[in-house]
């Protein structure tokens, strides 16, 4: 079992707010779905700022517990078995289809592989995907040992959890 502190913003009007909420199904970089900044409320803070408040609107924060089966939750930011098999997945889709390289996203990789689940049950049957991306961070970077030209990145990554419509029941979240 996964588990995962997960925080969704909202836009509030008033009292009344409606969280988690679908996604638009055009143009989500991890597919339709529920989505989620992962682990800190770091992030969210920060969309609500940008998204939201720079409009003039109030936003929300929610924290959800969400846990998951390991074998449902597609981990691409900390799992480097399932970063290994996505690779791989996209590797055969570009063989399948060499012009598709051009044009390949992330999120036609993640769309295609729901839509062969949904036409061979099973075949790729996770409920959820995590991932990262290189946007708006925050970070240092620093010699792993004195005198090393290897280095680490310390600071915030930026990860959403995506949860895929029908695939969670979600219980209450608490305002933060």
């Amino acid at each position: 079992m996964v588990e995962i502190d997960a925080f969704h913003v909202c836009k509030k009007n008033g009292q009344q707010y409606r969280a988690p909420f679908l996604s638009r199904p055009r143009n989500q970089w991890l597919t339709q779905g529920y989505y989620f900044w992962t682990d800190s409320d770091y992030f969210a803070k920060n969309w609500g700022k940008s998204h939201y408040e720079k409009n003039g609107d109030k936003y929300c924060i929610m924290k959800f517990n969400l846990n998951f089966d390991k074998e449902k939750l597609l981990d691409l930011v900390g799992n480097v078995r399932h970063k290994i098999e996505f690779r791989d997945s996209v590797n055969r889709l570009i063989k399948l289809n060499t012009k598709a390289q051009d044009t390949l996203s992330l999120r036609l990789v993640i769309q295609y592989l729901r839509d062969l689940n949904n036409d061979f049950n099973g075949a790729w049957a996770y409920s959820a995907v995590k991932a990262e991306d290189k946007r708006c961070l925050d970070l240092i970077d620093i010699p792993v040992v004195e005198g090393a030209s290897e280095r680490i990145n310390i600071g915030p990554t930026r990860q959403q959890l995506c949860v895929f419509e029908n695939c969670y029941t979600f219980k209450k979240g608490e305002e933060v």
